[in-house]
């Protein structure tokens, strides 16, 4: 996949004209608009080559990440991010990688990042419970487990994990419920939240 991409990038890019390039190259020879359309066209193709390159790291760092090479996908996603400080995926990838590294606040840190550049971009409020949770910080844990449970209301999964949680911190009310709406859930028998 990922050499299809490179494949990919690289015919667009060399499919570019020579007058492309030539006018671009030449800008300072032209009068018109000719050069500004050549540059554009090498702009463009670069930006879909960069895009797909940084796709592919982290791409690339998820599959070290499922291989159980942390480091490596560490490394691969730290290119990524280098060529695109914004993207908010690999950010965020970073920090489950450091996560299972047991580098929590570097973790932590990572999905704050992820959270700022996309507010809504809930697998890092997930990620980021986890972290938090692992470091003995239940509450922001629960917290971030809320946000993503009012999306995703549904998810007896999360339900329970807030649960647990709730028992760890001693509001044992709040753990129960939890709980039965989340085996509810999973019988197929959903009572209706109570409000909070």
């Amino acid at each position: 996949m990922i050499a299809m991409l490179a494949a990919s990038s690289l015919s667009s890019a060399l499919a570019l004209s020579d007058e492309d390039w030539d006018s671009c190259a030449r800008a300072a020879e032209f009068l018109s608009d000719r050069p500004i359309r050549g540059c554009t066209a090498i702009i463009k193709a670069g930006e879909r080559v960069l895009a797909q390159l940084v796709a592919a790291y982290n791409n690339r760092g998820l599959v070290f990440r499922s291989n159980g090479e942390i480091d490596r996908a560490i490394e691969d996603y730290d290119r990524a991010i280098r060529l695109m400080p914004d993207y908010y995926v690999a950010i965020n990838n970073r920090g489950v990688a450091l996560t299972a590294k047991g580098d929590f606040d570097r973790a932590i840190a990572d999905f704050d990042r992820a959270v700022q550049l996309k507010p809504d971009y809930l697998a890092a409020f997930g990620a980021r419970a986890t972290a938090y949770a692992r470091k003995g910080l239940f509450d922001r844990a629960i917290a971030d487990l809320d946000v993503v449970i009012k999306a995703d209301p549904k998810n007896a999964a999360l339900i329970r994990e807030r649960g647990a949680l709730k028992l760890k911190i001693g509001d044992r009310v709040g753990a129960e419920a939890d709980f039965g709406r989340a085996e509810a859930l999973t019988s197929g028998r959903v009572p209706p939240e109570r409000p909070r």
